[in-house]
């Protein structure tokens, strides 16, 4: 079976021998649908250097991001396969003077844990029995009253996983593989969606999808990598500004002659371009929130109605009820390309 890894953070394979051994490290990285390479992409060794330090450490994260990249997330209203490129596959092999130690398996997501998670920590995991794993925080999240919205991910390493249960009522089948279920059944699209994802025949997750209709504004659609290195949505239901901002560098030019023509520009502006972003609201959210904020602040990718931007706010207030009362989250983005085409 292969365990899912989260290589942002410091993914650390280790090796005990003694002194003077040396402790190789072959990587096999690849992406579906391709198999298992038949030379390693990269190999990595070191010796055994003491009697007080025996242990071999390599940490193989930097070399499997590599083999991630996003585009952007598609909604899907049935089970739908994550991209095959949206995370990818390794094998470790240890070898101990040359000698085949051991033989392991993962599955690399570009995710990653925090500090207060310590070291190499397993993320998503369900009931612990099992390499299976739901990347989404359990919780209670708002979603347009209009359509299937995101995706719960997971990777269904033994096949534990059975099936996703919409409001005690209708069920999508949970195959083997990463792959996502939308968070509203098309069966129940305008209506709250409580969602049980079930390992074993129990119920090991638990969320809850409330429709927003929203009048007035017109909503913002805003899909990041979260911290288990998959697609997140959320909502930005309340007023929004636009901004469109113009720099250029400015020179002063020196006339072509004494008798110079008043009606030229001396100070002159050239490489014209612009900026173009935009502030936007959550309106008012459950105070479980303050995870979604911290994420996507963390998150390296993040779309605005399918369209790349970036994060100009840093920080925000993580807020709470006893505190807050109503809590709303206002987070600016800049689209990620110049306004002129100077792409080549």
């Amino acid at each position: 079976m292969a365990t899912s890894i989260f290589v942002r953070s410091p993914y650390i394979v280790s090796k005990t021998s003694s002194v003077g051994n040396v402790v190789k490290a072959e990587l096999y990285i690849y992406n579906n649908p391709s198999s298992v390479p038949i030379t390693p992409t990269y190999t990595l060794s070191k010796v055994i250097p003491s009697s007080v330090a025996t242990t071999a450490h390599f940490d193989i994260s930097p070399y499997c991001r590599e083999y991630i990249s996003f585009q952007k997330f598609t909604s899907a209203s049935v089970e739908t396969a994550a991209g095959n490129d949206e995370y990818c596959n390794i094998q470790v092999k240890v070898y101990v003077n040359e000698v085949l130690n051991s033989t392991t398996d993962y599955v690399a997501f570009d995710g990653f844990g925090y500090y207060e998670q310590g070291y190499n920590p397993s993320l998503g995991d369900t009931s612990g029995i099992t390499d299976s794993a739901v990347f989404l925080d359990e919780g209670t999240y708002y979603v347009q009253d209009t359509g299937n919205g995101g995706g719960i991910y997971f990777n269904n390493v033994s096949g534990s996983l059975t099936n996703a249960v919409y409001n005690n009522t209708d069920s999508i089948s949970l195959n083997n593989g990463v792959k996502f279920v939308p968070y509203v059944h098309p069966s129940h699209i305008g209506v709250t969606n409580v969602v049980d994802i079930y390992e074993f025949g129990s119920p090991v997750r638990t969320y809850i999808f409330e429709p927003i209709c929203e009048p007035k504004y017109t909503p913002l659609v805003c899909d990041f990598i979260n911290q288990y290195g998959v697609w997140q949505q959320i909502i930005f239901f309340k007023a929004s500004e636009r901004n469109f901002e113009a720099t250029g560098t400015e020179y002063n030019l020196m006339p072509s002659s004494i008798n110079y023509d008043i009606y030229e520009n001396r100070r002159q502006v050239f490489n014209r371009n612009a900026k173009k972003s935009i502030t936007a609201n959550t309106g008012f959210v459950p105070e479980t929130y303050s995870n979604v904020m911290k994420a996507m602040l963390l998150s390296e990718k993040i779309m605005l109605d399918n369209e790349p931007v970036k994060l100009r706010t840093q920080n925000v207030k993580l807020q709470e009820h006893i505190n807050d009362k109503l809590i709303n989250y206002r987070v600016e983005f800049e689209y990620s390309h110049n306004q002129l085409n100077y792409v080549i």
